[in-house]
């Protein structure tokens, strides 16, 4: 199988999983389409919560990142092969890839941001809850407050400007100690896993570093997992189903255990979600599809601008369908396929003219410094 098929259908779904946050925002900001309780309490806490469980597709991010960013050095067996690995081309890379296009969007949403909490509120039928209405009017910003969210590495406790940064901010850490993880790996699991719990339950690292562990313990032993797996179907749905009640825990159980049960629970059905993908031709295939292609290929722009379209865009695009649609569930659904639509479109614009420039600068850096390293010698 190509490299470029596997990333293609991996990258759906993330891209699938940037939409389950981007669909939670929104249920969060207005509701869900039914207003029936007992409608609610089925879409709250039932597996069929997954379409909007944003913790979740947080798992997913993190379980990804570390398959993604580890599969192509274990093309050759359990042992990673760092020949090809040079540190400083890979962290700078990485900060082009998520801090750059971070740091103009977080521009944007400050440009944004001082013409809203300047205009009135759009009243619309479909009423807004506290969370959105108050995500940038109620947390009064300087100039300097703007620029600290724009450190990545080190957010100010409250991040207002684009508060689904937090998981950025995990991601580019974690992608930071991949090196070390590869290095271990090499040593042995032992080592690699040991480090893992030393670097959470000792020194404070985040747990969803265990995540970041999976993902790379599966690209680590995807040979094996295939092999084992791809012949048998009914495996297959078996780690499926298995995978699917522990990535949708958290509508079941969440008033009896912790949130950082929730969150490793999520992480394993991600986990086990991910082998099932990796096994199977068909859901590959259909993972392929261009619409989720495209989907997944512009998914970090549409998680860095999902927020700023619903507290600035959403509300006239809710008022403008109120001339044609006047009850609840019509005015829910087409606002959520409104925005959502308008994210895509949006997000592939960021994509080209944001996201493509600053891989390519970042490259171009890179050629610079190592070209300048071979002058010196």
């Amino acid at each position: 199988m190509s490299a470029k098929t596997h990333f293609t259908y991996l990258d759906s779904i993330r891209g699938l999983a940037a939409l389950t946050v981007i669909n939670e925002h929104f249920v969060i900001a207005y509701g869900l389409p039914c207003e029936n309780p007992v409608c609610q309490r089925i879409l709250d806490y039932s597996p069929l919560h997954i379409w909007w469980d944003g913790g979740a597709a947080v798992s997913m991010f993190f379980v990804l990142s570390g398959l993604v960013l580890s599969l192509k050095y274990f093309r050759s067996g359990h042992r990673p092969d760092l020949h090809n690995f040079h540190l400083m081309p890979y962290v700078t890379g990485r900060l082009f890839r998520i801090w750059l296009p971070y740091c103009v969007i977080v521009f944007i949403s400050a440009l944004l941001y001082l013409h809203t909490v300047e205009s009135s509120l759009l009243k619309t039928l479909l009423t807004p809850s506290d969370w959105i209405v108050d995500m940038w009017r109620s947390n009064p910003l300087t100039r300097m407050d703007m620029v600290r969210e724009g450190f990545l590495l080190s957010l100010p406790p409250s991040v207002v400007l684009l508060p689904q940064a937090w998981t950025l901010t995990i991601e580019l850490v974690l992608s930071l100690l991949l090196p070390i993880g590869l290095l271990l790996a090499d040593r042995g699991t032992a080592w690699l896993i040991s480090f893992t719990l030393f670097a959470v339950f000792l020194l404070g690292v985040s747990p969803f570093l265990l995540h970041f562990l999976l993902g790379l313990m599966i690209a680590r032993h995807y040979t094996a997992i295939a092999d084992y797996l791809t012949p048998s179907p009914w495996r297959r749905r078996g780690v499926l189903l298995v995978g699917l009640l522990f990535y949708t825990s958290a509508s079941t159980v969440q008033d009896w255990v912790s949130e950082t049960v929730i969150w490793l629970s999520s992480g394993l059905g991600a986990g086990l979600i991910i082998l099932y993908a990796l096994s199977s031709i068909r859901t590959q295939q259909v993972l392929s599809h261009p619409a989720l292609r495209q989907i997944g290929k512009v998914s970090y722009s549409a998680y860095l601008i999902h927020m700023a379209i619903l507290i600035c865009l959403t509300p006239y695009l809710l008022k403008g369908l109120e001339s044609y649609v006047g009850h609840h569930a019509g005015l829910w659904f087409g606002g959520w396929l409104l925005t959502v639509v308008t994210v895509q479109l949006l997000s592939m614009l960021c994509y080209f003219c944001l996201e493509i420039p600053s891989i390519t600068l970042g490259r171009k850096l890179i050629a610079s410094i190592q070209a300048r390293h071979i002058g010196w010698r």
